[in-house]
């Protein structure tokens, strides 16, 4: 997850045709910039964090940190004459390598008369420090929504290229958010602003919960917050498992309720929906019954549905003679059973007919679900597009031009076609798109009444069919006894005992089925209490191991530095905040102001050191003139070479200082240490030569 800045290009050019600008140059490991006062240190510093897209971390609203050389006027000093000169444009471009070698060049404008600020064109190779670019930029977006997240977001780009996979965090709502990279760049760079707190800037814009212990967390790869995701998830998990519970029970309870049954064994709650200590074992569902009353005594339902099957056959017997008289059936009743079984016939028929429509319906449903969800995925597409032009980009005529099918992404190379007139732009291409999903979900309502009826009407029917078959066993009976016409009675307790019997039928085999469900629900509520008490509450053993490092390493450096305000071992990394603390005691107050810049220096670099060994810190550290509070230049020594040693590729560190080169080259002497001399003259001097970033 390493990331390093191999160079900064800062250009400027005047509304009198003037080019100014400058390119610096960094190597891994460990980079000191010098120069005087006012001659640039801070410029390039801020234009690392506005070429990232981190100016928000400085500040609520996303304003430019660059001053009036790239916004306003330029001064050129040529000829030892001072002249302002007016800035018709400027930008500033910034390549990146991450662990895996890969380069990415980032060109964003300060000021264009057609590309806005939230622009980013990106080339996929070293467009800053090479002289030969061979590809064409691709347009992102900074600050808008899915500048995280989404397929054209400059930010979600820059993510992906660390490799970093940004958590869900909770807001003062409650609410989980993303825990957005600005929120995570204060612990990489800190400002010249930054030096009155002991720890990394507070970002407050997107209310998130203890931002900085949340960051600290992240790149530390900290146990205790997945572990309280996981728990939240887990939480989640088991009261919707509750609520299915609930429900199944209810119908359960409800279909028994319908024939005159009741449901035994099923509790109301089961086990493992409450917290506990134990071991949660799926609720025992062995004793689940449905009961039917018969009699005036609770019966399983099974018992009933045999007894009634046996009272049946007694009945079916009793009404059998000889069949002597078969031969004298009634024409009329011959008739009646004949019209019932073309009628059951054709209600079967019919019923199939439907079944094979509903499934049809699901089926429609279905597919329509699928057109919508891709519908909305290109429109969502388009709308990134429709940001990229509103900020400058010519992305819609790349977009347009595009030569992959928009709905299968093949290629259309090759396939002949007529010229089919104008195009839509981007934003009728958006309207279209969204007509589609109105009538795309407009049919899906559709197929969603056309499928309810239809189910409705296949349980009516299946009804139907029953009470046919009844009609037809008792005509059926009717003519093997025709010389013995049974009595009415025997005929309506026939037919009661039959309608009673299939609705007890179907009862059992809908208990059992809701049965196998609740028994799975049981599990999975079981199984995910067993793993919700299995996570740790907070921080874990490693994580306290790991936060402990940080203070060991922390204290040590803070002793090497001069920290004098107090002992250095009271300063203690809070397991709370993940912050210096000493304990009843505000450090950036109690302590002076030269140790609260020690203490913040010493934080931030035992933090990047262990979060590289063993957590997500992408190893850079950018620190704008750390000599701060007038600290005694020996300390200050001692701080660069802590600083400098033992770097190596897997870290990239860039400070900025005014102290004279010289000392810093003998203080440094056996460091590994790349020295960039920005001169005595202005930052941005004169530099008619346009490159190829100017030209694209």
């Amino acid at each position: 997850m390493r990331m390093s800045v191999r160079a900064v290009k800062l250009r400027v050019h005047t509304e009198d045709g003037g080019t100014f600008g400058r390119t610096v140059r960094f190597a891994p490991g460990f980079n000191l910039i010098q120069a005087g006062n006012n001659r640039g240190k801070t410029q390039v510093v801020q234009g690392i964090i506005y070429a990232l897209g981190m100016e928000r971390m400085l500040s609520a609203r996303a304003h430019a940190p660059l001053g009036s050389a790239m916004t306003s006027e330029i001064i050129d000093s040529r000829d030892g004459q001072e002249v302002a000169r007016l800035v018709s444009s400027s930008w500033v471009a910034i390549e990146l390598e991450n662990a895996a070698g890969e380069i990415v060049t980032a060109q964003r404008y300060i000021k264009h008369p057609t590309f806005r600020p939230n622009l980013v064109r990106v080339w996929g190779e070293a467009a800053v420090t090479e002289p030969v670019v061979r590809s064409r930029p691709t347009d992102f977006f900074l600050h808008d929504p899915g500048s995280v997240q989404g397929q054209r977001g400059f930010h979600a780009l820059l993510m992906k290229f660390i490799g970093w996979d940004l958590p869900s965090v909770v807001n003062y709502a409650g609410n989980p958010v993303l825990l957005y990279p600005d929120v995570i760049f204060p612990f990489l760079i800190v400002d010249q602003q930054a030096w009155v707190s002991s720890g990394p800037r507070k970002v407050e814009r997107y209310q998130i919960r203890e931002p900085v212990r949340r960051a600290a967390e992240f790149l530390l790869s900290l146990e205790g917050p997945a572990a309280r995701k996981r728990r939240e998830e887990l939480d989640r998990r088991i009261s919707d498992l509750q609520i299915d519970w609930t429900s199944a029970r209810s119908v359960l309870r409800g279909q028994a309720g319908a024939i005159g049954g009741r449901v035994v064994g099923v509790p109301e709650r089961p086990s493992g929906s409450a917290a506990r200590a134990t071991v949660a074992q799926p609720t025992d569902l062995s004793d689940a019954m449905l009961q039917v009353s018969r009699e005036g005594e609770w019966l399983p339902a099974e018992d009933v549905l045999r007894s009634l099957q046996a009272e049946l056959t007694a009945l079916e017997s009793s009404t059998v003679t000889t069949s002597q008289h078969n031969e004298d059936i009634d024409a009329r009743l011959r008739e009646q059973i004949d019209e019932v079984r073309e009628e059951l016939n054709d209600v079967l028929a019919a019923t199939r007919l439907l079944e094979q429509d509903l499934t049809m319906n699901e089926g429609q449903l279905a597919a329509l679900d699928r057109r919508i969800e891709n519908l909305t995925e290109e429109r969502n597409r388009n709308r990134d597009i429709a940001t990229l032009v509103r900020l400058g980009s010519e992305a819609s005529a790349q977009h347009i031009a595009d030569h992959n099918c928009p709905t299968c992404s093949q290629s259309l190379d090759g396939v002949e076609a007529a010229e089919l007139g104008p195009t839509l732009d981007v934003s009728e291409t958006i309207g279209l798109i969204n007509a589609q999903i109105s009538t795309a979900a407009a049919m899906r309502e559709r197929a969603r009444v056309i499928a309810e009826q239809s189910s409705y009407a296949y349980t009516a029917m299946q009804r139907e069919i029953d009470h046919l078959r009844v009609r037809l066993r008792s005509l059926e009976t009717d003519a093997i006894t025709a010389d013995q016409v049974p009595k009415s009675g025997d005929i309506a307790r026939r037919v009661s005992v039959e309608i009673r019997r299939d609705e007890i039928r179907r009862a059992i085999d809908s208990f059992d089925t809701r049965l196998e469900y609740l028994m799975q629900v049981a599990d999975d509520i079981s199984s995910a209490r067993n793993e919700f008490n299995a996570l740790p509450d907070g921080l874990s053993d490693a994580d306290i191991t790991v936060l402990r490092s940080v203070g060991s390493l922390m204290r040590k450096r803070l002793r090497a530095s001069g920290f004098g305000s107090y002992d250095p071992e009271l300063v203690q990394v809070d397991m709370d905040s993940l912050q210096p603390v000493r304990q009843g005691f505000d450090v950036d107050t109690d302590a002076s102001a030269s140790d609260v810049v020690r203490i913040k220096l010493a934080y931030l670099d035992s933090l990047r050191r262990v979060g590289v060994d063993r957590g997500r810190h992408p190893g850079l550290l950018v620190l704008d003139e750390p000599r701060q509070q007038d600290m005694e230049l020996a300390h200050y020594e001692i701080i660069l070479r802590y600083l400098a040693d033992g770097n190596g590729e897997q870290s990239q560190v860039i400070v900025t200082s005014t102290t004279e080169m010289a000392h810093l080259r003998s203080t440094l002497e056996g460091s590994d240490v790349s020295f960039i001399e920005l001169g005595a003259d202005r930052l941005l001097g004169w530099d008619p030569l346009v490159g190829h970033l100017d030209s694209l």
